[in-house]
């Protein structure tokens, strides 16, 4: 049986926003890996950003199995950073998390953050990068771009103002996003790795649009660094 992680509260602890844009092959996934959380204490609210292709059909099937999911569709898109300020606009949760339509979570990830968040204003995990060409990826030390790798305590986020630039639809509205916020001086707490990760998952056709042959090489570098780590892990088995 697993073992579920609650935070002991009257408030909901966690609201999750993920925004999706034309994502349909890999919602599925997305969406998944977050019911699938140890950490059950959550809204999940998906900003459906106009979609053009059965995102929002795929998204109706899962809001009728589990009421803790709110669809917010918009009928002209705002892009992702539009998108995740609408979300914002909408939680009730004490802490703030983000997921990528295209991406994916280990199912204690939240459960890691939460337990540590105290009077924390953002708790930061561990993220990592890869592509759907296959399971490869490379671990991301802790990053000053992403979102994604952390929990943002409401609070902070709505008493400074801190939002997405929504004229940024082509990357780098996480980074300002970040380096706003650490204007304001949060009370941050890096936790260490334990193996528990974001699986951020660069694609064709995504915000950044990356190429056939940009993938396939940093595929290979991803997978010439995953046998490097099974191969000190082995060489650590074989002096103990």
């Amino acid at each position: 049986m697993k073992k579920i992680f609650l935070k002991n509260t009257f408030a909901l602890p966690l609201s999750i926003i993920v925004p999706v844009y034309n994502t349909g092959p890999y919602l599925d996934r997305c969406i998944k890996s977050i019911l699938n959380q140890t950490f059950k204490d959550y809204e999940l609210i998906i900003v459906d950003d106009a979609s053009t292709d059965n995102s929002l059909e795929i998204l109706k099937k899962y809001k009728e199995t589990d009421d803790r999911i709110k669809i917010i569709h918009l009928e002209i898109n705002k892009g992702p950073g539009g998108a995740r300020n609408i979300g914002i606009d909408n939680v009730e949760g004490e802490y703030i998390g983000f997921v990528d339509s295209d991406d994916y979570i280990d199912e204690r990830f939240f459960e890691l953050l939460m337990k540590n968040s105290y009077d924390n204003d953002i708790v930061v995990g561990h993220i990592t990068k890869g592509t759907n060409i296959s399971e490869n990826y490379i671990k991301i030390k802790h990053t000053r771009w992403a979102i994604y790798d952390k929990i943002w305590k409401k609070s902070f986020i709505k008493n400074n103002n801190i939002r997405f630039n929504e004229f940024k639809r082509h990357g780098g509205d996480d980074t300002e996003f970040n380096r706003v916020a650490n204007k304001f001086r949060p009370k941050i707490l890096k936790l260490p790795d334990e193996g528990i990760y974001y699986y951020y998952k660069r694609r064709t056709g995504s915000v950044m649009n990356y190429s056939n042959k940009r993938l396939r090489n940093f595929d290979r570098i991803a997978k010439k660094e995953n046998l490097m780590n099974e191969k000190n892990i082995n060489n650590t088995k074989e002096l103990r």
